[in-house]
């Protein structure tokens, strides 16, 4: 009789058996007030707020090869040489040129020579046929006594011929002068363009030497691609190669991920540490925050946000430019507030909830969101302190 009684209750024993594994499978969470503060890590270097730039002197023409340059972090004076341009290039462009020069001096000469030589080879030719047609005319007769008629025939055809060839020589006299001065002309102009690119050659010569404007740190500034300058790299006027920088006050060049930039804005307060010194925290604040985000290196697909960090106060001791350094943005603080993971909140059309557990099960509860972190969200309406939110989506049986 017993074992009758019995079995009536089995199937109601495993039925909340089975609900209380459900309830006790889903990841659940008190809610609680707590202060929720954002803050971003981020990595960079020190740098000097103002500096002078040492860059490719201005006035040059055309790349220029690198031939050295000075080591990283050296000290200098006024006057140092802190680079030098290979001229080796520029050296053989100036002597062909010069030799392009002194060859157009000796054409010109050579083309003088030949036009004073026609010329006179011109002049005397007039001169003769002048003479030749004044004696023509002087013995000149028609007289058919002295002359048969063929004679005198050929007298007249040999004074008209002398006429034409003195007028051949006048305009050949003419047409000469301005061919010869025309290609002299042309020679000059020749020379002229030479003479530009020897002054050219010249000014890039006298600018080989880079130096360094006033005393201080030489400090390399990268180029585009993100590397130091080096030996045999092809620069170009204006591009700076370093800086000198004004080291008594100085800030933090900084990158963050762009996936954990979220809050990051200009007058969010700072703690920075230096890698050497990591037990000397020093603060600052935001002024400068890069639009877009880029990457770093320009092989990496990773994008990073670049930001400036004023300091408020300069170690100068142990403050260097080019210094490692590693900071923390504060990037939000609020105290006190109710906070859930952000795997605990759903959301579909603009709607957002969150699961809460109840007497009978996990029910849909409509909440407002707040601040948001990488992993926590604010919620500003429709959860009280105690509330046990689901970290999961429960199973059906588990909801109310």
């Amino acid at each position: 009789m017993k074992r009758l009684l019995l079995l009536p209750l089995l199937p109601m024993a495993l039925l909340l058996g089975c609900q209380e594994s459900t309830e006790t499978a889903v990841l659940t969470m008190k809610v609680s007030r707590s202060d929720f503060k954002v803050e971003i890590p981020a990595r960079g270097e020190l740098e000097a707020k103002s500096a002078t730039p040492v860059s490719v002197p201005g006035g040059l023409r055309g790349p220029q090869s690198l031939a050295w340059i000075l080591d990283n972090f050296s000290e200098v004076k006024a006057g140092d040489v802190v680079a030098r341009l290979d001229g080796r290039r520029e050296t053989l462009e100036l002597e062909l040129e010069k030799y392009d020069f002194n060859k157009l001096a000796l054409d010109g000469d050579i083309q003088a020579e030949k036009n004073l030589t026609t010329a006179q080879e011109l002049v005397i030719g007039r001169d003769v046929t002048e003479e030749e047609l004044s004696l023509s005319e002087r013995f000149f007769t028609d007289d058919e006594r002295v002359y048969t008629k063929i004679d005198i025939i050929d007298q007249m055809r040999n004074k008209d011929y002398l006429q034409a060839r003195l007028g051949y020589f006048d305009w050949g006299k003419g047409s000469h002068d301005a061919q010869a001065t025309a290609e002299l002309d042309l020679i000059r102009l020749k020379q002229k363009g030479i003479q530009a690119k020897i002054a050219t050659y010249q000014n890039n010569l006298s600018q080989m030497e880079i130096t360094a404007p006033h005393d201080g740190l030489f400090v390399m500034q990268p180029g585009w691609s993100g590397a130091l300058p080096m030996a045999g790299d092809m620069v170009w006027s204006g591009i700076p190669l370093g800086t000198l920088p004004d080291t008594s006050v100085m800030q933090a060049k900084l990158w963050v991920l762009e996936s954990e930039a979220v809050g990051l804005a200009v007058d969010k307060p700072v703690v920075l540490t230096l890698d050497a010194y990591p037990d000397k925290p020093f603060t600052g604040k935001v002024t400068q925050v890069d639009a877009l985000a880029k990457p770093k290196d320009r092989d990496s697909p990773v994008n990073y946000f670049e930001f400036t960090v004023t300091l408020d106060n300069t170690d100068t001791q142990i403050m260097l430019p080019g210094r490692q350094v590693q900071a923390r943005v504060s990037a939000l603080s609020e105290d006190q507030v109710l906070a859930v993971p952000n795997q605990a909140i759903f959301q579909r059309e603009g709607r957002y909830w969150v699961y809460v557990k109840s007497a009978d099960g996990f029910i849909e509860q409509t909440v407002t969101p707040g601040s948001r972190s990488l992993n926590r969200t604010v919620i500003l309406e429709g959860l009280k302190e105690g509330d046990v939110v689901a970290l999961t989506v429960p199973r059906r049986r588990a909801q109310a």
